[in-house]
């Protein structure tokens, strides 16, 4: 092949982020939406770390976005730079579609999902990190499938070969893991022009710290929730982070987090329809305040910044928090910028540095000890006290709680949808595993008796997703409940 060519079919109706690539031959032809930006060597929606050019991110640790970049004679599909998002590719012949969204894939291929399948656990996959890639989701016409974390490369006949993204180097200390985590930030932002920066504060260790550096770089506005979830360990479900945005400079906007329950237009459709929990429909009530912007978070910042002596080096996680905003975003054409996933597979050395003896004034003890956070906010002038007394958060765990945290009309209809099949849909709250659970299963792994842990630890790994057969049905109900906005792309004749 001597070079690839772009053809880009631009559309005001499509979701503004939302991309659908064909590829064939030496021609990628490209639906998408008017906030991805193109150039002659590809494409990409989002923002990245490193040089301004669209062909740079391919060499980028970290890209918060998607896209596909052409070089030489080589093709790249990039999946964001972390956990919680993935690419989707299906494979006609020598013809290939990549996409950045599972429902534009299925309507683009004239692909239909399969009503006896549980894709709830497929996508669940992505709690063994790498070792994921790829994962097969069973289509009418075949097997799509996702791509966590790396590069792919297209080969001849459509086929697809991992490329391993570039990583960061080791971080060496606290101050060398800070410099490079500002400069980080400022690359993510001057790669974003046009899109304001907001952040969903709390008062927690996480948000906090990211509004701290983002501060430094033209940060001035905070949204935050009156109320968290119920906590489990503590009787104050406060979680405004309107003290902290006092401090910083920020200007606050509160919202209800059980808003979404009050609408009747099934809110949390396009959540579910990205295969996970859902649990992020709590951010319908910002849907306004975000919509062209860019989304400061503190997501999987406990994955990253807790003190603990296993990191999960392969990208392993334990629960899919963060991982339901994919249609969201694309929707309000939000970029999402989860700041502390940045160089995440140098987690080693970030949990090496929080247990290091420069961090022991910071480390606290607990279960809820992160020294490098404690450390961003105390220099910064917070005191102890202001932040960080306990874990709460803000989404609706369905997978747990089930109708009693959803809205009626959504409740109705997701009925309706599972009577139309002949079946039944089973939303009935289960019962969390207790700290007495997770501490049974420190004591029988500490003493090898792995056989008696495992029944807890079953339990455990369960409850962070949907009941199987309910997963599934919530998965089609909610794309079939998207699917509208992508109407117009169609299989080609």
């Amino acid at each position: 092949m001597a070079g690839w060519r772009f053809e880009y079919i631009p559309s005001l109706t499509l979701p503004p982020l939302a991309w659908v690539a064909r590829v064939r031959k030496d021609v990628v032809e490209v639906d998408c939406g008017q906030s991805v930006r193109y150039e002659a060597d590809g494409f990409f929606e989002g923002t990245w770390v490193g040089a301004s050019e669209i062909g740079s991110i391919l060499d980028s640790t970290s890209p918060f976005g998607t896209g596909m970049v052409a070089r030489g004679t080589d093709l790249f599909a990039i999946p964001p730079g972390h956990t919680t998002a993935l690419l989707f590719s299906w494979r006609d012949g020598d013809e290939l579609l990549i996409a950045n969204t599972f429902v534009g894939l299925l309507a683009k291929g004239g692909l239909e999902l399969l009503p006896d399948v549980d894709y709830s656990s497929m996508f669940a996959q992505t709690a063994y990190g790498l070792a994921s890639n790829p994962t097969e989701l069973p289509t009418s016409r075949g097997p799509a499938q996702f791509h966590l974390f790396e590069n792919q490369r297209v080969l001849a006949g459509g086929r697809l070969e991992l490329s391993p993204k570039p990583r960061e180097k080791p971080f060496r200390d606290f101050g060398d893991y800070l410099a490079r985590l500002d400069a980080a930030l400022a690359s993510a932002l001057a790669n974003a022009p046009g899109y304001p920066m907001v952040i969903a504060l709390s008062r927690g260790y996480d948000s906090p710290t990211v509004a701290t550096l983002a501060a430094r770089h033209g940060l001035h506005a905070a949204l935050t929730f009156k109320e968290s979830r119920p906590p489990r360990y503590t009787r104050d479900p406060s979680d405004s982070g309107e003290d902290i945005a006092r401090k910083l400079g920020l200007s606050i906007e509160f919202f209800d987090r059980t808003a979404y329950t009050r609408r009747d237009d099934l809110p949390e459709a396009e959540f579910l329809a990205t295969g996970y929990t859902g649990e992020e429909v709590t951010y319908v009530a910002m849907a306004d305040a975000v919509r062209h912007k860019m989304m400061l978070t503190g997501g999987l910042a406990g994955w990253m910044w807790l003190k603990k002596q296993n990191p999960q080096v392969n990208l392993e996680r334990k629960d899919f928090s963060a991982c339901s905003v994919t249609e969201f975003r694309l929707r309000l054409d939000m970029i999402d910028l989860p700041l502390p996933m940045f160089g995440m597979t140098q987690i080693a050395s970030v949990n090496a540095i929080s247990n290091s003896a420069e961090m022991r004034p910071w480390s606290v003890g607990g279960y809820y000890d992160k020294p490098i956070a404690r450390r961003i906010l105390e220099q910064a002038g917070f005191a102890r006290g202001d932040f960080g007394t306990s874990k709460r958060a803000s989404t609706a765990l369905m997978h747990v709680y089930g109708e009693a945290l959803m809205a009626p009309t959504s409740v109705a209809s997701l009925r309706a949808f599972a009577a139309a099949e002949g079946r039944t849909i089973d939303l009935s709250p289960r019962r969390r595993p207790t700290r007495l659970d997770r501490g049974l299963i420190q004591l029988f792994r500490g003493l090898r008796m792995r056989r008696l842990a495992q029944p807890f630890a079953e339990r455990q790994r369960m409850i962070v997703q949907h009941r199987p057969e309910s997963g599934a049905l919530l998965f089609r109900w909610g794309v079939a409940n998207t699917a509208a906005r992508y109407a117009e792309l169609r299989p080609p004749s």
